[in-house]
């Protein structure tokens, strides 16, 4: 029966490979695009309608869409109503059987290599080593479709098997230990002048200084020695840690990489004129940040570790983790304070000056003692990364090694032919005489850079439950499928309807999901790149070294997205929400009431509030501008795209993109008023300008504003910035937000459009499961699939198309679950 409809499904593409252009196209659009016209560069007459070829197909596919929305032909009138739907309706139907037969003959999509990010962390499960960084020894894989998952951009060559060998040769060697015991566990403690490695202040002696009974003390020559010693002495932080700093304890160097537990006791404090201190009012955040030790003038490469930790008034202990690499040591992070920087004199040598104290005192934070203790070793010896390789007693069977390794490290059953293979070339090391370990770490490098470590498969068949699994793991945690979803791939369960919702509630709820979070949010919404841009200090002088802003805005998006899903939330969160999730940073940059810490939390908003949903959300409005200007032809064609799911056509490429004048003289508008001169350009950017007009009221970091800023024109604003130097913009024109949709409809600000955008769900739904679809299969929505995608749609209408349903439905479906090769 399988193969009778095999050969059915042959014949019936062989038929439509025979057919000719619609007698509809030739007689409503060959006068406009035929060889002579070739309006949109679209000759008619030199396109086959030979839909098994895939290239030809996508182009016949765009010219249903467009026909089907009413946009060619463009007048009414040359295309009734009753003939549009009959050529959509014979468009589609040649198209689908086409697309259809050749899902049924060679599945939706092709093999689909594991991305970097998917192959380090599988690495850390296997072989039980959670920091494994061999990441950055990978070339970084191409996007296709906005993701980092999809199957035809990710090929692999020579060059990316070679960066895949020596990465999993690098994590064998760091999973195998040589020494017979582990390795030694260093202790450091300090206490009073030994918390700095200096006493120098960097930017006066405001921005750091030692402390005793809450005031600051001057270390006299005789007393230096003591002041190393003395725990009544408090180190007094007034400052976030940028170039130049060297703000870690004196002293300490990491040995041995590893991590290490960090206890400190540290409270807040609030700076007072006379360089006094009493007790703070709210908490200040901060960090750990690793780096190599150095004097003021190196600043050398840092990165956060430890999280992120909210010291209160009371002198409190903390106790952390951070992670640090041999010769390394770290640095105390206080986050959102400012950062004197130094600043050139005429006629003199560089000065630092500290900022203006904030009403009420300078926040910061004393440090009383500090202890450090590592690197830590595992409680047992060997560790379980030596054990997965080895096993649990000495043993030098090859062959049961090896099928150890592969039972632990592969994602289905591998059969003993291909096995055979492995048994090969560990054979041959040996027989080179190599060490018996290093043989084994030859096998085992061959098997995880091999088609069965290294790729996904699609789901083919009814009972291929593994590959069902290796897709919901991966989907949802970025990584292998863990014992108890094996489990129930290896027993055939995973086609049940409620074993495949419990297991995606699971993986959903479990710590895993922060993984797909991440992921998803990097390249959806292009969170990966939120630094890419500095804020312009001439222009927005309030955002210089704020790092803690940033990243809060990162957390936010994050937090939210977290939110639709596991709270099950509307689709139409995606343009308007009444709440956001905000810390004490963003409550200030959005203008909300005061909030206590560094931790999200939802806060309702007012019902007139412009903020609310992904569309204002800072780290999106930061992602859409250059760090200098704001481009509503950006912004929109961005929103329309990743959030609304009507990406616009891409620009010619002689046409230049629309330059802001930040002297302030001319508007945007004016600007895209000569920009749009031509009629073709003017439809297409009518199509994506008004959203993000709509969205000019929210400066380069998503900060709400009613004039734009320039340099020369307007009124004249002065102050001091974060880094003590002197700065000076104008508020020049007034931002008018309003604007006209295509459809004729008129907005007034951004309340009235995201009210319009909010009123269709469906769309916004729509493209969600388009985002969802590619990002879970490597495949994005085929022509056969539109089907199935609208039946997703209905069944989740009911309950208000809600995120957390869209996404459960399509792990329920044919396009997700395949099995359909006969």
């Amino acid at each position: 029966m399988k193969y009778f409809f095999s050969i059915l499904c042959v014949v019936h593409v062989s038929s439509v490979q025979s057919q000719t252009v619609p007698p509809l196209i030739e007689q409503s659009c060959i006068e406009c695009h035929d060889k002579e016209t070739a309006k949109g560069s679209l000759d008619l007459t030199a396109l086959k309608f030979d839909l098994a070829d895939f290239a030809t197909r996508q182009r016949w596919i765009r010219i249903h869409d467009r026909v089907e929305k009413g946009e060619m032909p463009p007048k009414a009138e040359d295309l009734p109503a009753e003939q549009r739907a009959a050529l959509v309706k014979s468009l589609s139907s040649s198209i689908h059987a086409v697309d259809h037969a050749e899902v049924i003959a060679h599945g939706r999509g092709p093999l689909r290599r594991l991305n970097r990010d998917e192959y380090e962390q599988n690495l850390r499960d296997v072989l039980q080593l959670p920091s494994l960084d061999i990441r950055d020894m990978l070339p970084e894989d191409r996007e296709g479709h906005h993701f980092n998952k999809a199957s035809e951009t990710l090929d692999i060559s020579r060059v990316q098997l070679t960066a895949y060998l020596d990465a999993a040769e690098a994590a064998l060697r760091a999973a195998m230990i040589t020494a017979d015991k582990p390795p030694p566990v260093a202790k450091f403690r300090a206490v009073g002048t030994n918390l700095f490695p200096s006493n120098d202040t960097f930017g006066e002696r405001a921005a750091m200084f030692f402390a005793k009974n809450n005031q600051a003390i001057n270390l006299a020559k005789e007393d230096a020695k003591n002041a190393t010693h003395d725990e009544q002495i408090e180190l007094a932080l007034f400052r976030s840690a940028h170039w130049p700093y060297y703000g870690y304890p004196k002293g300490f160097i990491a040995r041995l990489p590893g991590d290490y537990k960090v206890r400190f006791s540290a409270r807040a404090v609030l700076q007072q004129p006379g360089h006094k201190l009493v007790a703070a009012k709210q908490p200040v955040p901060m960090t750990f940040r690793a780096r190599k030790p150095s004097g003021p003038d190196v600043s050398g490469d840092v990165r956060a570790t430890g999280g992120i930790m909210d010291v209160p008034a009371e002198k409190t202990t903390f106790e952390t983790i951070i992670r640090l690499l041999p010769g390394e040591t770290f640095e105390y992070s206080l986050l959102g304070l400012p950062v004197p920087l130094a600043r050139n004199v005429k006629g003199g040598p560089p000065t630092y000056r500290y900022p203006p104290f904030p009403e009420g005192g300078q926040p910061g934070v004393a440090f009383q003692w500090l202890e450090v203790e590592g690197p830590i070793s595992a409680e047992t010896w060997p560790p379980e990364s030596h054990r997965v390789l080895f096993g649990d007693s000495p043993t030098n069977d090859a062959k049961a090694l090896l099928r150890r390794f592969v039972k632990l490290a592969a994602r289905e059953p591998i059969a003993e032919e291909t096995l055979r293979t492995f048994d090969d070339l560990i054979q041959s090391r040996l027989n080179e005489k190599a060490p018996f370990n290093e043989a084994m770490l030859a096998g085992y490098k061959a098997f995880l850079c091999s088609g069965h470590f290294l790729y996904l498969r699609e789901p083919e068949h009814e009972d291929d439950h593994f590959a069902i699994a290796s897709r919901l793991s991966h989907f949802l945690t970025n990584t292998r499928p863990d014992a108890a979803l094996s489990a129930l791939a290896a027993q055939k369960q995973l086609r049940d309807d409620a074993v495949l919702k419990g297991e995606t509630e699971r993986l959903i709820a479990s710590s895993g999901f922060e993984r797909f979070i991440r992921s998803f949010t990097d390249y959806w919404l292009n969170l990966r790149h939120i630094r890419r841009d500095e804020p312009d200090i001439r222009l927005y002088p309030e955002y210089r070294f704020d790092d803690y802003l940033v990243e809060s805005m990162e957390l936010e998006t994050r937090t939210f997205v977290t939110a639709m899903i596991r709270d099950n939330l509307p689709a139409m969160v995606l343009v308007d929400a009444d709440f956001v999730f905000a810390n004490d940073r963003l409550a200030k940059h959005y203008a909300l009431p005061p909030l206590s810490g560094s931790a999200m939390r939802k806060v309702t908003l007012p019902k007139d509030s412009a903020l609310g949903g992904l569309l204002t959300q800072a780290a999106l409005l930061k992602v859409t501008a250059n760090g200098t200007t704001t481009s509503p032809v950006v912004r929109g064609a961005w929103i329309m795209e990743r959030l609304i799911g009507e990406p616009p056509p891409p620009p010619p490429s002689s046409v230049p993109a629309v330059e802001p004048d930040i002297r302030g003289a001319k508007t945007i508008r004016d600007l895209l008023a000569l920009h749009t001169k031509s009629k073709s350009c003017a439809a297409c950017h009518a199509r994506f300008d008004p959203v993000g007009l709509a969205l000019e009221n929210f400066d380069i970091l998503g900060g709400w504003r009613t004039r734009y800023r320039g340099l020369e024109a307007g009124e004249s604003i002065t102050g001091i910035d974060r880094a003590g130097h002197d700065y000076t913009y104008t508020l020049a024109t007034h931002v008018d937000a309003s604007g006209k949709l295509l459809d004729g409809r008129s907005f007034q600000n951004i309340q009235e459009l995201k009210a319009y955008l909010a009123a269709n769900p469906r769309q916004l739904a729509h493209n969600l499961l388009h985002q969802f679809t590619i990002y879970a299969t490597g495949t994005p929505v085929r022509f056969a699939d539109r089907p199935e995608i609208e039946s997703m749609l209905d069944a989740c209408a009911k309950n208000g198309y809600r995120v957390g349903d869209l996404l459960r439905t399509l792990v329920q479906s044919r396009i997700f679950l395949g099995g359909q090769k006969p």
